[in-house]
């Protein structure tokens, strides 16, 4: 059953973000030196998580090899189910990210590394029970919407105050100046939320193309956590990998009119951003740029963001594609806070496992 945007608890999760974002900024610190403490000594460190929590897990490793650890981000599922595909002793150290705490692979991943006797870390909401961590790193209230969002954006900012912390501590380079850009995070998010009615003519064209999106390096995390809420919050057709893998072969299925979404900030990639940019745009597709402008497009829009270190980009670049997923939800007439349980043959067959 379709509610106005602003009644759907998605909607007023996404513009929560800036006042959750202040207040983990204010009393969040504490936290994330205990955990830089746990993590310093590491041989070496995983980060676990599964949906928009393995999302997170991939942000958090980038941070994390940032700040000097041997960091890899690995899926729930896989965690738990193939041991072999994961060395793992008592010098290494688990970070589990699961908002609900209630995951059936989040927490046998906890388990498992609770038997290998390595330190165990999670990340979780204010209320969220994570059996085997020996430290919660706290985020937000439990979500009532099943699209979560503001519980995205608290969990990447819980990993980089940690990174930040341990970056500090050991004078890693590639961390210098995190602080200062967490702490300016708030207002930039705000910002971008105030400039959401730029984003209704690209939902209202999303909701009837298909869409794919791309990001490089660390902001493959952003595309696929796009295709992860516009699928769940508005059931929309939308397809996402990272950049370069995205130009070897499934480029080809893209046609003209279709809709593509390119994450472009400063950093690494930006020549490899531009050049595919202009490809699809000879394609025929139709361009949204979320960052800088690409240097040559001649008919692309553009959600410019501030510049920002290309690591920490991604808490930034999100939150557009947040709004998207909740206006197509709006434009199509679909709920977003439900995960068609609301429809009772999707109830039903969800009901035949235990996620």
């Amino acid at each position: 059953m379709a509610v106005p945007i602003t009644d759907s608890a998605m909607y007023r999760t996404i513009h929560r973000q800036p006042e959750e974002l202040r207040r983990l900024l204010s009393d969040g610190w504490e936290q994330a030196a205990e955990a830089a403490d746990r993590l310093y000594q590491a041989h070496r460190v995983y980060t676990v998580g599964i949906g928009t929590s393995y999302h997170a897990a991939l942000v958090g490793s980038w941070l994390l090899r940032a700040a000097g650890c041997n960091a890899r981000a690995v899926n729930s599922f896989d965690f738990a189910v193939y041991p072999e595909a994961v060395d793992l002793g008592p010098e290494d150290v688990v970070i589990v990210l699961a908002h609900t705490g209630v995951k059936r692979y989040s927490s046998e991943a906890l388990a498992r590394a609770r038997a290998a006797g390595a330190v165990t870390l999670s990340v979780g909401s204010l209320t969220a029970e994570h059996p085997g961590s020996q430290l919660v790193l706290r985020t937000v209230e439990r979500e009532q919407s099943a699209a979560y969002t503001a519980s995205h954006t608290a969990a990447m900012t819980v990993l980089a105050q940690v990174a930040t912390a341990l970056g500090e501590r050991r004078q890693a380079p590639a961390a210098a100046g995190f602080r200062r850009w967490c702490m300016g995070l708030p207002d930039l998010v705000a910002e971008v939320l105030a400039r959401e009615d730029e984003v209704w003519p690209l939902a209202r064209l999303a909701a009837e193309r298909r869409v794919y999106v791309t990001g490089a390096g660390p902001n493959e995390a952003t595309a696929l956590e796009a295709v992860i809420k516009v699928r769940e919050a508005a059931y929309g057709q939308i397809d996402a990998l990272a950049l370069e893998q995205f130009l070897h072969g499934p480029i080809v299925a893209v046609n003209a009119g279709d809709l593509a979404i390119v994450v472009s900030v400063p950093g690494r990639a930006m020549e490899r951003v531009r050049e595919i940019a202009l490809v699809l745009e000879a394609i025929g597709a139709e361009l949204w740029v979320i960052g800088r402008p690409v240097e040559g497009l001649s008919r692309a829009a553009i959600f410019s963001l501030p510049e920002m270190p290309e690591l920490l980009s991604l808490l930034l670049a999100v939150v557009p594609v947040q709004l998207l997923a909740c206006q197509m939800a709006a434009v199509k007439g679909v709920n977003p806070d439900t995960f068609r349980r609301d429809d009772p043959r999707y109830a039903a067959a969800f009901g035949l496992l235990k996620l």
